[in-house]
């Protein structure tokens, strides 16, 4: 008997807690509308990560240190994320704070606000930048996916950039994924 005597407890709190409880039935505003669950989960993904495009130009794996992103579409169509292409050595870094996506089949435009950028005026810091990125799969089989450099975007936004405009390299380490 001592053994039941937590699960009895626990069902008469339960019992008494719903004691007097109604169930209401959504305001007729609220039927149909997209939960805050929903509005919150992404409905679209991008992620790429690895190595720079070194074997594309011709140069040994490495001679670049990385890039790396992150983009995620909500379904109320706001987009965050970020982006990073790091030089090797002391030649810095592109940061962005990715504010606009959009995908067309396997091709997805990136872009958004340079947080940190160089003091040329090329991709500095406060200007727009956009990327490209093609998810070609995941095996042998499949083409190699593949990158572009961050072109200055002049204020114009992801729906605007013409992804055959970019030039893209092979992403030779790393993975692309659009989802």
């Amino acid at each position: 008997m001592r053994k039941n005597v937590p699960v009895v407890l626990a069902l008469g709190l339960l019992i008494v807690a719903c004691e007097g409880s109604t169930l209401t039935q959504p305001a007729p505003s609220d039927v149909g509308a997209p939960s805050l669950a929903a509005l919150a989960r992404p409905t679209h993904l991008v992620s790429v990560g690895g190595a720079d495009i070194c074997v594309a130009l011709g140069q040994k794996p490495g001679c670049d240190a990385n890039f790396s992103l992150t983009a995620l579409e909500r379904a109320d169509g706001t987009v965050t994320g970020q982006y990073q292409d790091a030089l090797k050595g002391s030649r810095g870094a592109v940061h962005v704070a990715v504010d606009c996506l959009t995908i067309v089949g396997n091709v997805a435009v990136v872009g958004g606000i340079v947080t940190k950028g160089f003091d040329s005026g090329f991709l500095a810091t406060g200007n727009r930048a956009w990327t490209v990125v093609v998810d070609n799969g995941t095996s042998a089989n499949d083409a190699p996916d593949r990158i572009s450099f961050s072109i200055d975007a002049q204020g114009r936004t992801c729906a605007d950039a013409d992804p055959a405009l970019f030039p893209l390299f092979d992403l030779a380490k790393g993975q692309v994924k659009i989802r």
